[in-house]
């Protein structure tokens, strides 16, 4: 029962794909529309250099003839251009039967251990076994045709299972599910044409199990290791440290954590306070209130900075000019006068004089 059910569903995407190729031949054999506009182009420059001409208009005669001559220059490398490209799609298109292509579907599961079908994104799923590229252990791929895009460049994607390497390069030759398919691009494609189907996937596993290191996207040689952005060095993956803002890999040597929440920071998101001088992430910064440099929660008080607190201290306890000007003429005065009482004779006068 289940197996009757399988068959059903891979007829089911037989007839999908045959649609599908069918549909791929009309849109070739059908003709391209013509390059009108650039005939109409010049059949105006016609009409009005005769009309500039019937005018006794010389000068615009004359722009009205350079005018012409540029587009018929144009129209002819468009009309010639449509007529190459006639040639070159001469080629007639071989449709693959429904048998042929239910006979191709049938047959991964005898070449590949794993094959699906996903109806929801319309693709046919092979798992290829675990890819080895000189002694280093890709992992397991899936190569996904999606047969709602045949005839298209590229309807396929490479998706890694593993996802071992670096951000979206998974393996050597494929970055973000895309393969570089180098020197089987020729061969994918025709097969892909002719109905082939079989033989594409075992195209794009052979191009996985190769390795080219003038065409990778990350050579093996530094697979698994990176490069740190502070110091330029490479650092292996177990010793590296992703910045928590910016998300750039720095090594151990570069590292910088924020004396506050510990996140690892690389050197640009970095910050230092300059109270306490320890390192922050900017979150944990705050600025003075009244010289707006940034310091740390710790040593800021009322928003004010311990430099700032100790400047308006001093300003607090020093004497103000008010007070000195009201004192000092009254203590001058009471000098003046001392001296004056302290030297004048008192006269004591004899009793019952006279």
């Amino acid at each position: 029962m289940h197996q009757d059910q399988e068959s059903r569903h891979w007829l089911r995407v037989a007839r999908e794909v045959a649609v599908r190729y069918v549909e791929v031949a009309s849109r070739q054999e059908r003709l391209p529309p013509l390059p009108q506009d650039a005939w109409l182009r010049v059949n105006r420059w016609e009409r009005l250099y005769h009309k500039a001409c019937l005018k006794q208009y010389p000068i615009a005669s004359r722009r009205c003839r350079e005018r012409f001559q540029q587009s018929l220059t144009s129209a002819i490398r468009e009309w010639a251009a449509y007529r190459d490209g006639l040639l070159q799609n001469q080629v007639t298109t071989t449709v693959p039967s429904l048998r042929e292509i239910d006979a191709e579907l049938r047959a991964l599961s005898s070449e590949f251990e794993a094959v699906a079908i996903d109806w929801d994104e319309k693709e046919i799923v092979v798992q290829t076994p675990p890819i080895v590229l000189e002694g280093i252990d890709l992992g397991c791929f899936e190569i996904r045709l999606r047969w709602s895009e045949l005839g298209e460049p590229q309807p396929y994607r490479v998706v890694s299972l593993a996802e071992t390497g670096d951000d979206d390069v998974h393996h050597p030759h494929v970055q973000a599910d895309t393969l570089c398919e180098g020197e089987g691009k020729i061969p994918i494609s025709r097969a892909l044409a002719e109905g082939r189907i079989g033989d594409f996937f075992l195209l794009v596993q052979q191009i996985l199990h190769t390795y080219n290191s003038g065409s990778a996207y990350v050579p093996l040689s530094r697979w698994y290791s990176l490069e740190c952005a502070d110091c330029g060095d490479s650092v292996s993956r177990n010793e590296s440290h992703t910045c928590s803002i910016c998300e750039q890999t720095t090594c151990g040597y570069c590292r910088r954590g924020c004396a506050r929440c510990g996140d690892a920071l690389c050197s640009s998101c970095a910050d230092c306070c300059e109270s306490c001088n320890e390192i922050f992430c900017r979150s944990c910064l705050s600025t003075c209130a009244s010289c707006s440099e940034c310091c740390c929660h710790s040593c800021l008080c009322s928003e004010t900075c311990p430099a700032c607190l100790k400047e308006s201290e001093e300003d607090s306890h020093a004497p103000s000019e008010d007070s000195s000007s009201n004192t000092s003429p009254a203590a001058s005065s009471a000098s003046e006068a001392s001296p004056a009482q302290e030297t004048s004779p008192v006269e004591v006068q004899p009793v019952c004089l006279g």
